[in-house]
This record gives structure tokens, sequence and C-alpha cells, in this order.
């Protein structure tokens, strides 16, 4: 299933679970030329989710479970978001102006729509259909990461949130089993998914019927990637382990 636009991990005996990373990478492919962004910016929060990716393949290897990963920023598109929406490709993020994607044609939308973002959407929901017709209902799980703080924005406190747009089993176990744990753990914190109705884990989570969450940890805890990743990779790990 291997696509030039994502990158897929193949389960290793566990079908319990699929694993999403939406903004695992901060690429821009060579015919964009960064979308006009010098190159310092697409090592910030705004390109990707610093630790994100690197936590979910942790988690694919030792749980043996599939997963997802883009293999593109989320400024060329964004497929945490659906087709309709006017964050699918954003002109400024968090004070930044995104020159190649100014004034951008139907065409240009069309174009990057295909080949970006329908091809990840594709492979995942028709992975997501295979195990159904085997009997198979897999939680769906998504994770991303934020900063700790927007330009001109407030100070975010927790180290992590879970969120869900209609309530989740796995959602509500995930965050009571990090919340008995020493680290500041908020419910639909950064953001309020409940508000938004849209990422992959209510398109291919909450609207197939899965049980779901999606983890935004606080990119801070990535500044040593290996040790913060590993860390998570742990604590996420004993919890799913757990998860019946």
């Amino acid at each position: 299933m291997q696509n030039k636009t994502f990158e897929f991990i193949t389960a290793n005996g566990n079908d319990r679970f699929i694993l999403t990373c939406e903004h695992a990478s901060a690429a821009i492919p060579a015919e964009y030329e960064n979308l006009g962004l010098a190159p310092y910016e697409l090592n910030r929060h705004i390109a990707r989710d610093k630790g994100a990716g690197e936590v979910c393949r942790l988690l694919a290897k030792e749980m043996g479970c599939a997963a997802f990963l883009g293999r593109y920023s989320r400024l060329l598109i964004d497929l945490n978001r659906r087709t309709d929406e006017n964050e699918l490709i954003l002109e400024e993020s968090d004070m930044t102006i995104i020159p190649a994607n100014q004034n951008l044609t139907g065409a240009e939308r069309k174009k990057r729509i295909q080949r970006y973002y329908t091809p990840y959407y594709n492979a995942l929901e028709k992975y997501i259909a295979g195990l159904q017709q085997k009997g198979i209902k897999p939680v769906l799980f998504s994770i991303h990461s934020y900063t700790p703080q927007l330009k001109g924005g407030a100070y975010r406190p927790w180290q992590a949130g879970i969120l869900y747009h209609k309530p989740a089993a796995f959602a509500d176990y995930l965050y009571k089993g990090l919340a008995a744990g020493s680290k500041n753990i908020g419910e639909n914190v950064p953001y309020d998914l409940r508000k938004y109705n849209t990422g992959a884990a209510v398109i291919c989570g909450e609207e197939k019927g899965l049980d779901y969450a999606l983890i935004e940890i606080r990119d801070d805890e990535f500044d040593n990637l290996t040790s913060g990743a590993e860390e998570w990779g742990r604590v996420l790990a004993d919890l799913m382990k757990d998860y019946i």
C-alpha cells in the first residue's frame, strides 16, 4: 500500500488499533519551492507536529499495529481537515504568510486535493473497510502535537490533551489513564474538537462507527526528541495494551 504521499506501516499481528499522524512531516514537493518560505519556517510548528511522527512509529512497532502518516507538510494541504474547509490550505499560519498559498486557483486547489489528500483517505478508508469485512472493528488513534503558545496567544499549560467530537470510550479511557499520572492532562484542549467536527479521527473514526481518540501533546515535551518520543510511546503503549 506504499504511496509517495503517505507512509504506511503494516500491522504485525495487531488489528485492534489503527494509528494516524496527519502532520508527521514538514516536507514540501520540490515543484513548490518551500511554498516561498524561508527554510527555518519549515522547522516550526506551523509546518509539522514535532514529535508526533516519532511517537506514532514507536507505537506502531511496540503495538504491532498499522499506521498511516502524512509525508508532506500541513502547509501544502492539511490532512486533518475536510476538503470544503477554509483551513485545508492556509494563506497564513500563526501570523506567518504562506506566499504560494495566496490567491490559490481552483485548479491548484483541486490538484493538491487529488494528488496529496485523496490518496491518504482512500487508503485509510479501504484499510478500515477490509478489517470490517473480516468482522474486526478497530480503534482509531490520531497522534498530534501543538505549540505551547501561539503568537499573541495565552500560554497553554497542559502537557497533553485528549480530544473527541462525540464522547468515545477510548478517548475517555486515555484521558483518565493519563490524568492519573504526574502530567497536566486536559480534555478537548488546546482545541475543542466538539466545535470543529473535522479531522481523520472524526472522518474515519466516529463517522464509521469506530471507537477513537485524538491526542495533542505539547511539543516542548519533545525538546529532546528521542527521549520525549520514547517516554510518550511507552506511556501510551502501556495504556493501549490494557484497553479491552
